[in-house]
């Protein structure tokens, strides 16, 4: 049995959306990328139109496609000594907001929870040092 590909952001064009219960069910007109039971919930999904749920859809698959990308260059913010120095920037709009810069770089709420979460049984300890105390990022 061939292997369907990953379903990827895509048009209306690309795909026909159905619902069954609590699910939108995608599948794309090629018949070599998977179909996907989304899971949204009845009442949420009852209000929302095809292209809404792609939207969504959509939405989430590139936060995916980020996540993956992002996991590469995330371990070298980690100093030797497992300390890492950060700027909160604003308060965050949502998880996937960036609002902490660490090493040049800017992080979500959700990529730091990754970060911490490949260690479990670790202790975390946090300080928050006020501007005026010298508290840049990398000192």
């Amino acid at each position: 049995m061939v292997r369907k590909k990953r379903p990827h952001v895509a048009t209306l064009e690309e795909v026909t959306i159905t619902r069954d219960g609590e699910y939108a069910i995608i599948a794309y007109l090629d018949d070599s990328v998977a179909t996907t039971q989304y899971h949204i919930g009845k009442d949420r999904l009852a209000r929302m139109s095809d292209e809404d749920i792609l939207m969504l859809w959509n939405a989430g698959l590139a936060t995916k496609e980020d996540d993956v990308r992002s996991r590469r260059d995330m371990g070298p913010a980690l100093s030797r000594r497992n300390t890492m120095a950060c700027v909160i920037t604003e308060a965050p709009a949502d998880p996937h907001h960036p609002f902490l810069q660490a090493e040049g770089r800017m992080f979500t709420a959700m990529e730091m929870a990754k970060l911490l979460g490949a260690h479990p049984g670790w202790t975390v300890r946090f300080e928050l040092v006020p501007p005026e105390n010298g508290g840049a990022a990398g000192d």
